[in-house]
């Protein structure tokens, strides 16, 4: 006899069409891993789409056999419909995990005022993402430090779960110790992002290391100006094409600046990263240095041109045991922080056996 498998829908706030960014990588993979669990449904799309979307599910009669909903919120706020459809699936005796994963509009370096829009966006951030905490049962994050932005400093933000990021484990080559090239992966449209700090730092290194190069793999639309030094190889691409360059790869390199968002903030390149078996060149915002020091999977540096430099050419004039060490030390990690672990976390948080 066939067991019925719980039936969970994933609410998600976003168009999954879009590009390789970090909001699609990060649901493309619960999806996946929450798939093999229960039986899944979706609901996506721009706040409009999904009105109607939610409107549909909720006739339907579908709701009611739900074991529980988990959201996936975006950067933008959620609206009306997405808070009354939540409410009444609590009202249903349906749990509600909502997860939210960052708070830009709070952050001038990566929200500057520029527009009313942006300027409505700023002021009604903390008080619609708040209901939106109300009507879940239980509201997750990527870090203590965003939840307490978000929430506050009292027991409500001390109560929020945690569901930092999740790694993929993708068949890797074996790292070559004599690959010269680094490593990064994201979007370089914020100062913040630490693009200037990476390109001055690869000049440093590279003259003590004449033979270094450098990879940005970045969105479309992301770019960083031309011309590119000649060391500099700008791609597109995804999961596939990265893992298509990790031959010539030594290290990975997170060059984020010292910003109050940073420090909270739980990059899933950082992640992602893990899974290639590289060593790892991190500069020292709170969070991320937290995740290479635990692994034990590479070099924490300051957050200026020096001291990036120094941790690139640390890595580069490695021994061929330490680098392996520090490859090795990542995929363990990655193997510990997967995206199945976090699906189980997201199910274990639900109360939904699977």
């Amino acid at each position: 006899m066939e067991v019925r498998r719980p039936r969970v829908l994933l609410l998600a706030m976003y168009r999954l069409d879009s590009d390789r960014t970090g909001p699609m990588v990060r649901i493309g993979a619960v999806r996946a891993s929450l798939s093999r669990r229960v039986s899944l449904d979706l609901i996506s799309g721009t706040r409009v789409s999904r009105t109607w979307e939610m409107l549909s599910y909720a006739l339907s009669g579908r709701m009611r056999r739900l074991a529980g909903v988990y959201v996936e919120s975006s950067s933008s706020l959620p609206g009306p419909a997405d808070l009354i459809f939540l409410g009444f699936a609590r009202a249903l005796g349906v749990p509600v995990l909502t997860y939210v994963r960052d708070a830009y509009q709070l952050f001038p370096e990566y929200y500057p005022l520029t527009s009313l829009r942006r300027r409505i966006s700023r002021v009604a951030f903390l008080p619609v993402f708040r209901a939106l905490a109300r009507v879940s049962s239980v509201v997750a994050f990527p870090s203590r430090g965003l939840a307490r932005a978000v929430l506050g400093d009292g027991d409500w933000a001390r109560r929020a779960a945690l569901l930092p990021p999740g790694a993929r484990l993708p068949n890797v080559p074996a790292l070559d110790p004599a690959a010269r090239e680094l490593l990064y992966v994201g979007g370089l449209a914020h100062a913040a992002s630490g693009g200037d700090l990476l390109v001055d730092a690869m000049e440093l290194a590279r003259e003590r290391v004449r033979d270094l190069r450098l990879i940005c793999v970045v969105p479309e639309g992301q770019r960083p100006p031309e011309p590119y030094p000649g060391w500099l190889e700008v791609v597109r691409g995804g999961d596939q094409e990265i893992v298509g360059l990790l031959p010539r790869v030594l290290a990975t390199v997170t060059p984020r600046l010292r910003t109050p968002y940073n420090d909270l903030a739980v990059p899933i390149k950082v992640l992602e990263y893990l899974g290639y078996g590289r060593p790892m060149i991190v500069t020292d915002a709170t969070e991320t240095a937290a995740i290479v020091e635990a692994a034990g999977s590479g070099f924490v540096v300051p957050a200026t041109a020096e001291g990036l430099a120094e941790g690139i050419v640390s890595v580069a004039e490695a021994s061929a045991v330490q680098l392996k060490r520090w490859g090795d030390a990542a995929r363990t990690a990655a193997t510990a922080s997967s995206w199945d672990m976090r699906a189980a976390e997201i199910l274990e948080l639900l109360g939904v056996k699977a």
